[in-house]
């Protein structure tokens, strides 16, 4: 019977401990200066949406190619709250691409890759 209250207070000591740690690290990874939103639209453009937590710090959003240029960049002021820009990227190479959005030390990225469609042709002899 001891055995049994023993192995019970242990594994629910084990359960609370990896419950706690498992918490922690949501908590870790969650953003404290703003939260984004990176999605593409129906026409091909990309919307950025940004919710700013702290407006204590300006925050900026950069578009680089595969290489690292900057090919777009903006900063938002340090009073506006909430953010959105749609992003025209039909100027723009096939490749890869990311969109950074950085405030306060704290960056948020996504990476997107622009590709061309193929276009079929048919060859009719008559």
């Amino acid at each position: 019977m001891r055995n049994s209250i023993k192995t019970f207070v242990c594994a629910l000591a084990l359960v609370a401990t990896v419950f706690t740690a498992n918490a922690e690290n949501k908590e870790s990874k969650k953003p404290t200066g703003f939260e984004a939103g990176i999605y593409p639209s129906k026409n091909g453009k990309i919307n950025v949406r940004v919710d700013k937590i702290n407006n204590a710090a300006p925050t900026t959003l950069l578009l680089k190619d595969a290489s690292g240029n900057i090919v777009y960049r903006e900063t938002i002021s340090k009073g506006d709250q909430k953010f959105g820009r749609v992003l025209n990227l039909e100027e723009l190479a096939s490749g890869k691409y990311v969109i950074e959005i950085s405030s306060n030390g704290e960056t948020q990225s996504k990476a997107i890759q622009l590709s061309e469609q193929k276009i079929e042709r048919t060859l009719t002899l008559n």
